[in-house]
């Protein structure tokens, strides 16, 4: 009897208790679990317009989480691009911004959004990270560098800038130009007939003045916040290239989130870096303008057309270094 009456005791106390347990569960996974702390490495000086993305990303999550998510940002005291690129991979920070480092490191097959001459506008570019080409980049990146591309912002085009004017290839013939140290660039510009020059950017200013280069190439915010229009006389609209900067989040940290905070996390970004698109694309009209008047640069469109014809030879042997499907897409621009 006395067991019976335990029993029942036992049972009645576990009806009594066992609702506040689930109760207090289903709170506390409503709260969403766990606290996160999230790093973001950025690679850009803090006055740069991208820079404001990351913090604006770093300001909305603690806000959507009441705290719960919170963010730090990083910056160039902990290295460049490909510093913080690897130590993205490697797990040392969860989310960063790369350039063109990212494609070239972890997935060469696709890196061609920003190939010159071939893509006629942004959107163009855009449709290499879209659709199935799009699933197995981030695929190789994913493999290869243990990082998903989790957004896209867009950069202004590149324009050619000289202290003559070049409207046609001919005019390129000898011309002293300073690019980037990026094989495909001084292929295609060495084809065009220019002579190329790998010099260092903060050496470019006053290689101009003194006349070691003629000419350089750079978008329209680069131009302007590094007054290249007193030493430059010509803003030649070649919009040569067109690309992006890459989000990337490391991929042990995606999916150690639950689903409902790689939801907020995802769409914050979705968020920000449309912010960003908006604010960069208003501030480029605004900066060409200053470039013409404020700076009185004299804009030239050439004949882009003749410049990709004569760009086409060195283009389609470059194409067969990438995925067959990406090659394909862009040969496709000179069948048009």
């Amino acid at each position: 009897m006395k067991n019976v009456f335990r029993i029942g005791t036992l049972l009645i106390a576990m009806l009594v208790i066992l609702p506040g347990i689930l109760m207090a569960g289903g709170r506390q996974e409503q709260a969403g679990e766990k606290k996160i702390d999230l790093s973001i490495a950025l690679h850009l000086d803090p006055g740069h317009p991208v820079f404001k993305i990351g913090e604006r990303l770093r300001d909305t999550l603690p806000q959507k989480t009441n705290g719960r998510i919170s963010t730090k940002i990083l910056g160039l005291e902990v290295g460049g691009e490909r510093d913080q690129i690897e130590g993205c991979s490697n797990g040392e920070y969860d989310i960063t911004l790369g350039g063109s480092v990212p494609l070239t490191l972890y997935a060469p097959q696709f890196a061609a959004p920003d190939l010159p001459f071939i893509f006629p506008d942004t959107q163009s570019s855009r449709k290499l990270y879209e659709g199935e080409l799009g699933k197995r980049m981030n695929e190789a990146l994913i493999k290869k560098g243990n990082m998903r591309l989790v957004g896209l912002t867009y950069r202004p085009p590149r324009h050619l800038t000289a202290n003559k004017p070049i409207r046609t290839t001919d005019d390129l013939r000898g011309l002293k130009l300073r690019v980037p140290q990026i094989a495909t660039w001084v292929k295609v510009w060495n084809s065009l007939g220019a002579l190329t020059s790998p010099i260092a950017w903060p050496e470019v200013y006053t290689s101009l003045q003194t006349g070691v280069i003629e000419a350089q190439e750079n978008p329209v915010d680069i131009l302007w916040n590094s007054r290249i229009y007193e030493v430059q006389k010509y803003l030649i609209e070649t919009g040569h290239v067109y690309s992006f900067f890459h989000w990337l989040m490391n991929e042990k940290f995606h999916n150690s989130l639950s689903d409902s905070d790689r939801k907020i996390v995802l769409d914050s970004i979705a968020e920000v870096t449309k912010w960003g698109d908006d604010y960069i694309m208003g501030m480029e009209g605004d900066l060409f303008k200053k470039l013409t008047t404020e700076g009185k640069m004299q804009a030239i469109k050439p004949d882009m057309k003749a410049f990709m014809t004569k760009a086409y030879p060195v283009l389609q042997e470059l194409a067969k270094e990438y995925d067959p499907e990406v090659a394909k897409y862009l040969m496709s621009f000179f069948t048009k």
